[in-house]
């Protein structure tokens, strides 16, 4: 699917980018961070907002679609192939209702836009790395139903962006975040890290049709820490995600903004991914994709899926290690209850 074909959709079906624009205010809220943190060029941003605040949709997204207007090609492939997944998981033929439903069709959607998206020649900019934290009881240790792990590359250099999520199907515009999660709560867990966040599923209709959106962790603890507004209190994740991988390359050392993770070492990212200091925490299967995948040879897209595997076979390893030397062993393979607050 090529970024016009993206662009088509959005527009044609009133999904992800398309149903955000559709209300200027919205869209503000939802995608600020593109020019906040300047991600966009002037000329862009100018063009942007003034087809935004005109009503001009089309002209709008046409900014957007064109790579042109980020500073960062890279950058712009990112956000569209993870907008590609976010139209997709807006479906409203969609006839999941449950979160691990829609936790499974969302993780394997971006993994699939990923590495068919067509921004991305040689497709070695960007690859993710997704571990599914909700089986095995790793939920109620970490509070998170799953996590990503971005590889971007530039010039040579290699760094990685990590995020733990939690995530809700949002049936209102203003959703609990407060359910317990072994001895502590989802949140709470969450709160302890700088790069445990909300993912919030929308599903009602004010507006119908947003991709899925969210919040960071500790800037909901420090509020009202039992419901989030969806649409106010959050932004797109693509649009996020996009951003805080722009501002790995900003400073000699890796930084991003609040939800994510940053680090300069692949050890390091699989470490916040799967923590071996959390007691019983398990290693899970992950998915493995790289933008544009579907361009390269065979044989080099199953070196690098087999390099990265072989990064999580070891890492399994060293938790299955901790696992089996903490205290109280025999209780940590006990699955703690997850229970409704």
């Amino acid at each position: 699917m090529t970024p016009r074909r993206i662009l088509d959709t959005a527009l044609v079906e009133e999904r992800g980018l398309g149903a955000a624009l559709a209300h200027g205010g919205i869209f503000t809220k939802l995608y600020g961070l593109l020019w906040q943190l300047d991600v966009l060029r002037p000329r862009a941003l100018a063009r942007l907002v003034q087809a935004v605040g005109t009503g001009r949709l089309d002209e709008a997204c046409a900014v957007l679609v064109d790579k042109k207007s980020f500073r960062n090609i890279d950058v712009w492939s990112l956000f569209w192939s993870l907008s590609q997944a976010s139209i997709a998981i807006a479906d409203r033929g969609r006839t999941a209702t449950h979160e691990p439903e829609l936790n499974g069709a969302y993780m394997t959607l971006i993994n699939e836009a990923i590495a068919s998206f067509d921004g991305v020649v040689d497709g070695t900019n960007f690859s993710t790395i997704i571990g599914d934290h909700a089986t095995l009881g790793n939920e109620a240790r970490t509070g998170a139903d799953f996590g990503l792990i971005i590889e971007m590359e530039r010039v040579g250099e290699k760094r990685y962006l990590v995020t733990l999520l939690q995530a809700k199907r949002a049936t209102s515009r203003r959703t609990s975040v407060h359910r317990a999660a072994g001895t502590s709560t989802q949140l709470g867990l969450l709160a302890a890290t700088e790069m445990g966040a909300f993912l919030f599923y929308h599903a009602h209709g004010n507006p119908e049709g947003l991709g899925p959106t969210t919040s960071d962790a500790r800037r909901i603890a420090k509020g009202d820490a039992n419901s989030v507004d969806v649409v106010d209190e959050a932004v797109d994740f693509a649009a996020k995600t996009a951003v805080a991988a722009h501002q790995l390359f900003k400073a000699p050392t890796p930084h991003t903004i609040p939800g994510f993770g940053a680090t300069d070492r692949r050890d390091d990212a699989l470490r916040r991914l799967f923590d071996p200091r959390v007691p019983g925490l398990k290693v899970n299967d992950v998915l493995i994709a790289r933008i544009g995948d579907h361009k390269l040879p065979p044989r080099a897209v199953a070196d690098f899926k087999n390099d990265w595997r072989q990064a999580v076979d070891w890492h399994r390893g060293q938790v299955e290690n901790a696992r089996s030397i903490a205290e109280g062993t025999s209780q940590d393979e006990q699955e703690p209850p997850i229970k409704a607050w």
